[in-house]
């Protein structure tokens, strides 16, 4: 057993499961630093593929590494260095549903960077693979231009009545200046909620209903004056059953184990193989999102992580991955009909090595 599995093993040897999830459970992988700088992690225990990988998908969005595999704890990526203040300063999770087809949660943390803000990322995961969830998989092409036109609407019309409703001369000239900064910040809105593409909310799935919750409208600076906050709108799943994919009405509805999207397969979710048969490395890339999307990986000789910069082809089977470092080389993949990734990795100028995961 080396080092770091040694480590983990002894965080976890202190944690009894604190939820049953049918043949899971949940461990919390947790550290303090100080008083107020606390983390706390989900680690998802099971005989499971998926299981594990969702834990790595998580890891490597979050935790800028990958499951057991760190020196003293498995935050010190990611948490302020010593005589630093950038950085995440405490952390949490809620789980939001766990059902037969699907897992949802959110990650909570505090970041310092120029100002200290709380920050909460929402994932939902399919239980059959592991595979993360999105609104284009759990929709209909119609129905779920029908689902961005009604939001659409309904935070239009939100914003309008509020609009109508700051007064056109305040009391004083400081009320009239921070009624003036207010229908700036809405006007400059609308647009951006007029023409949604939804690709930015986070997705809630509960066990009952999904929610999907846009931005506030306001920059950090004038926050205090943003009256509206997040924009939140749920739906039963029940409302949605005309509107859902034949695998959304399998996963939201029926609930079911058994679901599989066979109609629109999409690159994303996490991968494992090796670059020229030899370097192995995990790559963990998110769904698209306007086009791009989330990416890095991982050399797991030495767990050396790699940020990369994703954006799809023509065909929805192929994705250019570009690395963001001083030497940068470009991974070129297809999905094929098994689920496995193939193509080629390329450093500038030199020879096309073969890649495949899967």
């Amino acid at each position: 057993m080396t080092r770091h599995m040694r480590l983990l093993s002894f965080c976890l040897a202190a944690l009894a499961p604190i939820s049953s999830l049918a043949d899971s459970s949940i461990s919390t992988l947790e550290a303090t630093r100080s008083e107020w700088s606390t983390y706390r992690f989900p680690l998802f225990e099971g005989e499971s593929a998926a299981l594990e990988r969702i834990n790595t998908y998580l890891h490597a969005f979050e935790l800028d590494g990958l499951p057991g595999r760190f020196e003293q704890s498995p935050f010190e990526r990611v948490w302020p260095k010593e005589g630093e203040g950038l950085g995440v300063v405490s952390l949490d999770y809620e789980i939001h549903a766990k059902t037969p087809g699907f897992l949802s949660l959110d990650i909570i943390g505090e970041y310092y960077g120029a100002y200290l803000s709380l920050g909460r990322n929402s994932y939902a995961f399919a239980l059959a693979d592991g595979s993360p969830l999105s609104l284009s998989e759990l929709f209909s092409e119609p129905g779920l231009q029908q689902l961005r036109a009604q939001i659409s609407r309904a935070r239009v019309d939100r914003i309008e009545t509020f609009i109508a409703a700051i007064p056109a001369n305040g009391a004083s000239e400081d009320e009239a200046e921070m009624a003036t900064i207010q229908r700036e910040i809405y006007e400059d809105c609308l647009p951006r909620h007029r023409n949604t593409t939804l690709d930015h909310d986070r997705l809630v799935l509960g066990q009952t209903q999904l929610t999907l919750i846009a931005e506030r409208c306001s920059a950090h600076a004038v926050r205090a004056l943003d009256d509206l906050g997040e924009f939140s709108n749920s739906f039963a799943y029940t409302e949605l059953a005309e509107a859902l994919s034949p695998y959304g009405r399998c996963l939201l509805l029926e609930q079911r184990s058994d679901c599989r999207d066979l109609s629109r397969p999409q690159i994303s979710g996490v991968y494992r193989g090796a670059v020229d048969g030899r370097q192995r490395i995990t790559l963990v890339i998110a769904p698209y999102a306007s086009g791009v999307s989330r990416a890095v990986y991982f050399r797991d000789e030495d767990s050396t992580k790699v940020d990369l910069s994703a954006r799809p082809q023509p065909d929805a089977g192929r994705v250019q991955l570009q690395e963001q470092g001083a030497t940068p080389a470009m991974f070129e993949l297809w999905l094929e009909r098994d689920g496995e990734l193939s193509g080629t990795w390329q450093q500038k100028d030199g020879p096309r090595l073969p890649v495949e995961l899967r």
